[in-house]
């Protein structure tokens, strides 16, 4: 009776602890569902971004909203927009980051730099102030918050992260020059010269300290060094912030070319891309019909340049999602890459028969034909995505471009024009396209580009550019366009 009794409580406890722990699981699921929610930024406007990056933004939030992988998703989301400067979305993902990994010192220092990019001084401090007490090795987290804190005011506290920081990197250019701005802070002339003669002998390609030493010497009235150390910061290159691995790992996300080459160029991204391919690929056996997620996982194969696999994935989201307009604008690229022009139409044109209201299909299909020389029947595809989007400028720039090479004068301007208004930083494009087109004498086609400056943008400064039309007609000796140029030129602005 006493062993039947035992092996009942036994049982109980056993029950108990089930119960006790499915309770918990289910708590820490809602938490993480809460959490997961109040992370996932609204999707912003895509339309200016490549579609590689559009695709992958709405597939991970997609993911994240349905609570599949969530941290992963979340992850992606951070990175793509903290490395694309999408500051307040990326704050939102990156705290719920932080609140679902609280001992991952990589989100509070994220946190911190997105704080500095939106002028949140205290906000950085307190999260590298973080990133220290969770990683108190990674030494970058000292000479940002010592440079933050000589910037607030407290030299002391900015003076013993700068010596840790030399602890960390012996020599550290970047140290010893806080600790020498410090120096002279103090009035301690001697000590800042020893900081940074001390960096131009070991890192003579450093500007900064080439800079200071200049000012140095020209207080102390000695020209001659001033001036050279003045020519030494000229020919060293611009300011070279500190290594940053944790930066450069999320900047490889980028789609700025700025930022590409500044994290460490292709090699870089590649290994970004290949370490992001299993999300994409566990996203669309998660969610077998979502064509979104198919877009993603093929977009992240072309950019790896594995063509089969793209278009077997792209392929197998047309078959799942047929509505999905991304898929055939993606597969089309990937058909392109492979030398598959016909191909690419046929994929294209079945795509606009499937969604007819869709003007980015007709979009891409003019660009594949006038790619090709088929420039009648590109313009006549730019025609139809504007009608269907009248604030497409993209659309709008190349049938510009296309009528411009058929000799479509009038309709050309008003085309590029059209585009200049809806994207104002065309001007410069529209500019250089205008020089290219007078430097081959091509006269017509320049005297367009620059009516479309001038009537179309505002405010930009084209007067030097019509008078160089002008000069070029009359050297030319085309009486007709040196009149309309010196009409032109009459009616802009000095």
């Amino acid at each position: 009776m006493r062993k039947i009794h035992l092996v009942s409580l036994g049982a109980l406890g056993a029950c108990l602890a089930a119960g006790a722990w499915y309770a918990w699981y289910q708590w820490r699921e809602h938490q993480m569902a809460s959490i997961v929610s109040a992370a996932v930024p609204p999707v912003p406007e895509l339309a200016a971004w490549p579609r590689e990056y559009a695709s992958r933004v709405r597939a991970a939030t997609a993911a994240a909203n349905r609570l599949e992988q969530p941290v992963a998703a979340l992850g992606e989301l951070a990175f793509l927009y903290h490395a694309n400067g999408c500051y307040r979305e990326a704050e939102q993902a990156e705290r719920g980051l932080q609140a679902l990994e609280p001992k991952n010192a990589q989100w509070t220092y994220f946190l911190a730099d997105v704080c500095e990019k939106l002028g949140d001084m205290e906000g950085q401090r307190a999260f590298l102030e973080k990133t220290l007490q969770l990683a108190p090795q990674y030494p970058t987290t000292r000479i940002r918050l010592a440079d933050l804190l000589l910037k607030l005011g407290f030299p002391d506290e900015a003076r013993a992260h700068y010596e840790w920081r030399l602890t960390l990197v012996p020599n550290d250019p970047h140290g010893r020059l806080g600790l020498a701005r410090i120096a002279l802070q103090r009035g301690d002339r001697t000590g800042a010269l020893k900081y940074l003669e001390a960096i131009v002998h070991d890192h003579p390609d450093f500007p900064s300290a080439h800079n200071l030493l200049s000012e140095i010497y020209a207080n102390m009235g000695d020209a001659v060094r001033s001036d050279e150390e003045r020519r030494l910061s000229g020919g060293t290159g611009e300011w070279r912030e500190a290594d940053d691995p944790w930066l450069y790992k999320m900047y490889a996300w980028s789609f700025d070319p700025y930022r590409f080459d500044k994290s460490g160029g292709t090699g870089l991204q590649t290994r970004q891309l290949e370490a992001a391919l299993p999300f994409y690929e566990k996203a669309v056996r998660l969610a077998p019909n979502d064509g979104l997620a198919y877009d993603a996982l093929g977009s992240v194969d072309l950019q790896l340049n594995r063509l089969d696999d793209a278009a077997a994935a792209l392929e197998t989201g047309l078959a799942k999602a047929p509505s999905t307009a991304a898929l055939y604008s993606t597969l089309a690229q990937v058909l392109r890459k492979q030398g598959h022009v016909p191909q690419a139409i046929e994929v294209l044109q079945r795509g606009i028969v499937a969604l007819p209201a869709q003007p980015v299909l007709r979009y891409d299909l003019g660009a594949v034909l006038a790619e090709n020389g088929r420039r009648e029947e590109a313009a006549a595809a730019y025609r139809e995505a504007v009608r269907l989007d009248p604030g497409f400028p993209e659309a709008h720039w190349n049938l510009g471009l296309c009528l411009l090479a058929l000799g479509q004068g009038s309709e050309a301007r008003a085309s590029l024009g059209r585009a200049l208004e809806l994207r104002p930083r065309n001007a410069d494009a529209l500019t250089a396209l205008a020089q290219k087109a007078l430097d081959a004498g091509q006269l017509d086609q320049a005297g367009c580009c620059i009516h479309a400056l001038v009537e179309y943008g505002p405010g930009i400064p084209a007067r030097q550019l019509v008078e160089r039309g002008l000069a070029v007609a009359r050297q030319a000796g085309d009486a007709k366009l040196v009149k309309d140029f010196e009409q032109l030129l009459a009616r802009t602005p000095q």
